[in-house]
């Protein structure tokens, strides 16, 4: 462990762990262009690929470079990065990225009875174990009935990560995936501050706690 937290995933859980539904694949992809932490080969010239992290819903990869795989014996990818000269490489995420679905965001929202539209990302909380998280948007609509009504401000969501993922019901098509990330992810003592990506299309889930908003 280090400043910056653990994990509630354990090595165990490698290749059996259902950390979401079926719809849920995650990867790590260094290779897209224009995203925030795009690369050709991490900091000891292992070359980046594509690999899914979580695929129809189970964990099948960790984020460990070379060192880490060996030391576990489990497949990890090229992920050894460090922020400038006189940092030593560490394990690091990259672009790390929920990959697109089927469904256009019109059927997405025509399949919600009640629920509310978040956007703009603009506050954050997550326990040391990555498990229990809270979120805060800027913005949010209401759906009622399929159709998109009023305008929230400042909704948020809280929750339990597997239990979250698991309540995944529809994910958005490639029309609807989108670039994020943070140019200041922070890990390492001493600390070494790096881009990361986070790129994922348009989702729903069902039995969120959801609170707060002004109409």
């Amino acid at each position: 462990r280090n400043y910056a937290g653990s994990t509630f995933v354990k090595p165990s859980d490698i290749g059996s762990f259902q950390y979401g539904s079926k719809l849920m694949n995650i990867t790590f992809d260094p290779t897209v262009r224009g995203e925030l932490a795009s690369y050709g080969a991490d900091e000891i010239g292992n070359l980046a690929r594509k690999e899914f992290i979580i695929k129809d819903g189970i964990l099948v990869r960790a984020l460990g470079s070379l060192e880490s795989q060996a030391r576990s014996g489990l497949p990890g990818v090229a992920n050894q990065r460090a922020t400038n000269w006189n940092r030593p490489p560490i394990d690091r995420m990259a672009n790390l990225n929920l990959e697109p679905g089927s469904s256009s965001f019109a059927q997405i929202i025509s399949g919600v009875e009640k629920g509310v539209l978040m956007r703009s990302n603009r506050s954050w909380s997550i326990d040391d174990y990555r498990n229990k998280f809270q979120f805060g948007c800027e913005y949010g609509q209401l759906i009622e009935n399929g159709k998109l009504t009023q305008t929230v401000r400042d909704p948020n969501y809280r929750g339990v990560s597997s239990n979250f993922w698991r309540n995944l019901t529809a994910v958005g098509d490639s029309s609807t995936f989108e670039f994020f990330g943070t140019p200041n992810c922070g890990k390492g003592e001493p600390n070494q501050t790096i881009f990361v990506g986070h790129a994922s299309p348009v989702c729903a889930f069902n039995d969120v706690e959801v609170f707060g908003g002004a109409k």
